[in-house]
């Protein structure tokens, strides 16, 4: 397979209009222009699980998710449901459901998901603008960062959803993104305002170590914001993204824990999300307010970045999956 089929979410504006298509040649990492896959604003976080993708969206006033099968050529709707009053941040998927963060609400959709279409299967109401800004699901356990509340509150799913546990954090730390290692061994959770990556050991609620993502006293315009973590192919190194800093750092990962080998810039401004194709060899980041989708080579030894493939436009794009 010479080439992979990725899409972009975005943010709802007069340039783009909902779920943009794009190709990745892995010859030589050049990106395709992006075109409009499916028309509907504020599809901005996506879900792929097999040919379903999933994102929230907005239409006529009302704000919920939409499930497309993408396995033709021309996008298929499976399902719609409006049950929010804005736009999910997040969205996830399982067998059988389909997860939404609302961090403005402070809330967690579960949706039943089935060939029919979907239907809301339970509603979970955390805070008032708690920041839910992710779902991590891991065995029976449903994980959810609660950027505003400097916590990760833990639900049994076996349980009808009841909260089991919570990882607290300092005043002022902003838990965003997190992500397990391949043996659900480890987890690594990104902090957006503190713009620290936590290291917690499966079944602690203390992390066993934190490391800074940014030089100590850089001075930037604005304060700086990490986004999106992600983990090499082979579980062997760690990319983050920070927006306002416009890098991506690079940590290597071993036994003792994480070792920062590298900060690059991410290729434009203000950086979203990064996606890693699943050889290792290219590393794709969306740059909602500058620079647009860009391709980078890595060295899959190293870890490192090498350098830009390819650029392409991308307006207020902030997530990418590659199928």
């Amino acid at each position: 397979m010479n080439k992979l089929t990725g899409y972009l979410g975005t943010y709802a504006s007069p340039e783009s209009l909902g779920i943009y298509r794009f190709s990745l040649d892995l010859k030589d990492g050049s990106l395709s222009r992006p075109e409009l896959y499916y028309n509907a604003p504020d599809c901005k976080y996506l879900s792929l699980d097999g040919a379903m993708l999933a994102a929230p969206e907005k239409k006529g006033g009302l704000a919920g998710v939409c499930l497309l099968d993408i396995s033709a050529k021309e996008p298929v709707l499976i399902g719609e449901a409006f049950h929010e009053t804005a736009p999910a941040c997040y969205v996830t998927q399982d067998c059988g459901h389909l997860y939404t963060a609302n961090y403005h609400e402070g809330s967690v959709l579960v949706y039943d998901r089935s060939p029919e279409g979907i239907k809301l299967a339970k509603r979970i109401h955390i805070a008032p603008k708690a920041g839910c800004h992710q779902i991590l699901l891991y065995d029976h356990y449903m994980l959810v960062p609660c950027l505003l509340l400097d916590s990760v509150k833990i639900y049994d799913c076996d349980k009808d959803y009841s909260l089991v546990g919570e990882l607290t954090f300092p005043k002022g730390t902003g838990p965003r993104h997190g992500i397990f290692d391949p043996f659900h061994h480890r987890l690594f959770l990104v902090s957006e305002l503190s713009n620290q990556v936590f290291l917690y050991q499966a079944g602690e609620t203390a992390p066993r170590e934190v490391y800074p993502i940014l030089p100590q006293g850089a001075v930037y315009h604005e304060p700086p914001a990490s986004a999106a973590v992600r983990l090499s192919p082979d579980g062997r190194f760690l990319y983050v993204s920070t927006r306002f800093a416009d890098l991506i750092t690079v940590y290597s990962i071993d036994g003792s824990g994480l070792h920062q080998i590298q900060q690059a810039g991410c290729g434009g401004v203000h950086p979203r999300d990064i996606i890693l194709t699943p050889d290792g060899r290219y590393l794709l980041s969306v740059n909602r307010t500058r620079g647009g989708l860009v391709c980078f080579g890595l060295d899959p030894e190293s870890g490192r970045i090498l350098g830009l493939c390819s650029r392409v436009p991308a307006p207020e794009a902030v997530s990418v999956v590659l199928a």
